[in-house]
Order: structure tokens, then sequence, then C-alpha cells
């Protein structure tokens, strides 16, 4: 027999002599550590820890062991799933055991974004397990507005969310339907709650801009005398009863300022060509109707 013999727990070994090597006529005499069998021929033994036999074939007697080592069979249970909207994650938790799954990867996790029925084949040290599992599609509802929504003043905004009947929503407003109008500034957020996905939450900040008196400020120019697109100045629609406007480049240095609504850049400091560059600005603004203030900042690129 040999020295080790290694088996999954829950399986068994048979021990046995072939007659080349044992006469007919001996006799044997096994000790498991569980029990002491004698006369049987062969046995099969389950139990970790030193199994030894004494044959006795007429005068002569032959003893000889093997100590039984269990591996643990993997111990994974995949429960049924399904997706709320997006992919779900199926972790085992144990990066110890070797992985085969249906999709073939070979980690401890995998990410499914279809429905179906799946399989993994788990390897503890030769020791092996399959499971299977179910991806279904449930009824929920995911809300995806974005971090901000700008609209026109005096036009409200539908906040909307597609669910099914078994869904239940909840607004910061109050309201339990599937839709809501917002008639002011700030921020709305929804809760939808479901048996098979729990509960989702999103938010959105709601600002409004006057359409009437939006301003139009080019991202670039270029100043290089063709008469074409060579100064920068910002257009405005409503009459502002404020204006200033700065200008810097990279290193934060000031090469254009302007309390002037109608200044126009040249693209120049101080008489001199600046170069070829992406500028910043930064522009505040008063309306003379409703002495609202505007803030402006971005980006400029010059080109000659």
């Amino acid at each position: 027999m040999a020295d080790t013999t290694v088996i999954c727990a829950g399986d068994s070994f048979l021990l046995k002599f072939s007659e080349d090597q044992v006469n007919k006529t001996a006799t044997y005499n096994w000790q498991t550590p569980k029990s002491i069998i004698v006369h049987s021929k062969q046995i099969y033994i389950k139990h970790k820890g030193l199994h030894s036999v004494k044959i006795t074939d007429g005068k002569k007697q032959l003893f000889d062991t093997t100590y039984l080592k269990l591996n643990e069979k993997p111990k994974i249970k995949i429960r049924d799933t399904a997706l709320c909207g997006g992919p779900v994650i199926i972790n085992t938790k144990n990066k110890a055991y070797k992985y085969s799954w249906s999709t073939g990867e070979t980690s401890e996790q995998i990410k499914i974004e279809k429905p179906g029925s799946y399989w993994v084949k788990v390897n503890n040290k030769g020791c092996f397990y399959t499971d299977t599992f179910k991806v279904t599609i449930a009824n929920s509802a995911v809300p995806a507005f974005g971090k901000e929504i700008l609209i026109c003043e005096n036009e409200p905004k539908v906040l909307s969310v597609k669910a099914s009947e078994d869904v239940k929503l909840y607004w910061n407003t109050g309201a339990n339907s599937s839709s809501i109008i917002t008639s002011k500034e700030g921020v709305y957020w929804v809760k939808s709650t479901s048996k098979n996905c729990g509960i989702k939450t999103d938010s959105v900040t709601i600002k409004y801009k006057n359409c009437d008196c939006d301003i139009y400020i080019p991202n670039s120019f270029t100043p290089n005398e063709d008469d074409k697109n060579d100064l920068f100045n910002p257009v405005f629609q409503c009459d502002y009863g404020y204006f200033s406007l700065t200008i810097m480049d990279r290193w934060g240095n000031t090469v254009y300022t302007s309390n002037n609504i109608s200044g126009k850049w040249d693209g120049k400091f101080k008489g001199n060509p600046c170069p070829d560059d992406v500028y910043v600005y930064h522009l505040e603004a008063i309306q003379k109707s409703n002495e609202k203030k505007v803030i402006r900042n971005g980006h400029i690129s010059l080109f000659r």
C-alpha cells in the first residue's frame, strides 16, 4: 500500500491485495481509526487516519500501513439571481479554489450582463463540485438622470422613471407617481423599491437659465489680421447694467480685462501678440431687467 492515500471527503477507497502478492489461504487483520476487521481480504476506507493490516500466510506475516488524508470538497452554493437594470456580480468569495465558468472565465467572480442558465466547476486539490444557477431579468426601476439639468426659465421639467406595476416610487416632493413636474430650482431625488432588486436611488440638480438672454461665447479665434474671426467678444441678447471680462494665460497672468460690454480682445497684451495657446476667461454681468447676476467661466483657443 502507498504510505499516504488521498481522497475527497465523503468518498471511499478500496484497499486490497492481489493473489500474486498473497496466497488465497492467507488471513487478514485490518485496523482502521474506527474499528478492527478480521478475515476480510479487502476493505473500503473513508475515515482520516492510519490504516494498517497484518497478513498471516502460513508461517509468514506481512505488515503494511497507509495514512488516509481527506481533501474537502468545495462548498459553493450560488443562488439564482436577477438583473436589475445593470450587470450582476457573482462572487464565490474563495480564492483558494480553482474555477471554470460556463462563460470561460477562471477567477473567483464574474460579471453577468445577460439572462440565462450558468454553471461553475470548482476544484479543490482534485476534489470537484459543479453548481448551476439562473439569471433572470427582474422588474425594477433604475433612474439615471445625470448630475445636473439646465432648463429655460418658466419651462417646467418633467422627470420620469420607467417602472412596472410592482415597483414602488417615492419622490422627495412626496409624489408616488412615475413622473413629476419640477417647479423650481433645486435637488430632486427618487427612490424605487422592488422585491427582487431592493432599493435604488438617484438624484439630479435642476437649474434654470434665461434662454431669452443667453450669452454666446466663442471657444476660439484667429487674430492673424485676415479680417476673419480676428477678435474675441461675447455676444449678448439682453441689456446688462454691469459687465466684467478677464482673460488669463495658463499661468494665471491677466492678458486682457474690460468693463465695456462692446469691448473686443485682439489677442494682444500691451501691444504684443500673445502666443498660440489656450486661455481662460471669467465673465460677470448683471441683467438690467431683473438684476440677475450671470457668471461664465471657460477656455479660449488662440490660433494665428
